[in-house]
């Protein structure tokens, strides 16, 4: 099951290579920040009418299971809501655009939050009907092909899945790694600390047992 499983993702991902990859209707980005207490942090996306948007973001230093930040879309021309996400650790946002507006992807603290927080952020912009056009005007298919273009077709939809799902424990690594390099640096902090006590006291207990037994060269004459 496994090994069907990792077949099905390296399948996946040369096709998103291939059909994808040089496509102007498909915008991925992501990236790091530290978020500081009483901040927002937004960003602007211009979304045609037909195009999917996908947010995901994860809390590298989270210190609790239940930490969160406030993530919300909100619409640039008007101000209005359009989803929010206050889940734990990590979260995700997603949208259909039905007209062509300014998307603001915003990210802020909870109320009661005091610290900053280390952020990584993915999302993914596309359009999968005009990614499907640009692919019909680009590749000319004889008959032979057209069964392998109409399957084509039905799974760029998984496609896109698996890339979120690909991305989602590409940031679970990401967040592990932080927490292990965090904790290589607190050993090495205290490692460091000990190493010169232990220095410090083998001086002390050394120049200390000396002094015990020196004998004292001089003599007086009666």
């Amino acid at each position: 099951m496994l090994l069907n499983y990792l077949w099905f993702l390296l399948f996946s991902n040369t096709l998103i290579i291939i059909v994808l990859g040089d496509s102007d209707h498909l915008r991925e980005m992501r990236f790091k920040f530290w978020l500081q207490p009483g901040t927002e942090e937004c960003y602007h996306e211009v979304l045609d009418n037909g195009t999917s948007m996908y947010f995901m973001y994860e809390i590298l230093n989270a210190h609790t299971n239940d930490n969160s930040i406030v993530a919300y879309f909100r619409n640039a021309h008007n101000g209005s809501i359009i989803a929010v996400s206050t889940t734990p650790q990590r979260g995700h946002l997603e949208i259909i655009a039905n007209e062509t507006t300014v998307i603001d992807i915003c990210m802020t603290h909870a109320q009661a939050d005091t610290y900053v927080k280390y952020m990584s952020v993915f999302f993914h912009v596309y359009h999968i009907e005009k990614i499907l056009a640009s692919i019909k005007e680009v590749e000319h298919f004889d008959n032979s092909s057209m069964n392998a273009h109409n399957a084509l077709d039905s799974i760029n939809h998984h496609i896109i899945l698996t890339r979120e799902s690909l991305m989602e424990m590409e940031m679970l690594n990401q967040k592990d790694l932080y927490l292990i390099q965090e904790n290589l640096s607190w050993v090495n902090r205290w490692a460091v600390i000990h190493i010169i006590l232990i220095i410090t006291c083998s001086l002390f207990q050394t120049f200390f047992i000396r002094r015990l037994f020196q004998t004292s060269t001089k003599y007086t004459r009666k």
